[in-house]
């Protein structure tokens, strides 16, 4: 019986009233307790709230929670639990770009290992073909970048530097965009 409490936490809940606390604790700073409290409840096994809450937007506040408080470990072991879900790209995204902004270049390439086929997101894509290179996976690398191009990317920039990084080209650019962190 208790298990079927744990699985009835949400679904009796109007999902209005669980937009507005989540957007009230997202505004409080909430103590080390408090939040392991919540994020503990927010990734517990439950149905659904039946009203006013499709389940894309409470998988959504849930992830959104998660990358907010800088869940990583939980992120990660929902990621290799969940082949396919929405919000895939954002965490796989947040993971990826974390370790890039910490110049973490091989803890970023080992999070991109979550990204699927079913995932087309150009930037995460790019960064598993620098990963492939850069692991020394160049054909690999090299089917993916001609796949992408396939579907219409054009990126000159990028294209310059990967095939320097393929062998392709010899002379390498020096020139440097900013725009993100790839």
């Amino acid at each position: 019986e208790d298990n079927n409490l744990s699985l009835d936490m949400w679904v009796k809940s109007d999902g209005k009233e669980i937009k507005v606390i989540f957007k009230r604790i997202n505004k409080i700073t909430l103590s080390n307790s408090a939040k392991e409290l919540f994020t503990n409840i927010i990734v517990t096994y439950s149905y659904l709230p039946k009203n006013n809450m499709s389940d894309e937007e409470f998988l959504s506040l849930k992830i959104n929670w998660l990358i907010k408080n800088e869940q990583d470990e939980l992120l990660e072991k929902f990621l290799n639990k969940n082949e396919k879900f929405d919000g895939k790209r954002k965490i796989i995204q947040y993971l990826v770009d974390k370790n890039i902004a910490k110049a973490n270049l091989n803890q970023g390439c080992q999070k991109i290992e979550f990204l699927n086929k079913e995932i087309k997101d150009s930037y995460l894509e790019k960064f598993k073909i620098y990963c492939l290179i850069n692991n020394d996976r160049k054909d690999e690398a090299q089917l993916i970048f001609d796949l992408l191009k396939e579907r219409g990317f054009k990126d000159n920039f990028f294209e310059n530097k990967i095939n320097f990084l393929l062998g392709l080209n010899e002379k390498k650019e020096e020139k440097i965009l900013d725009d993100n962190l790839l």
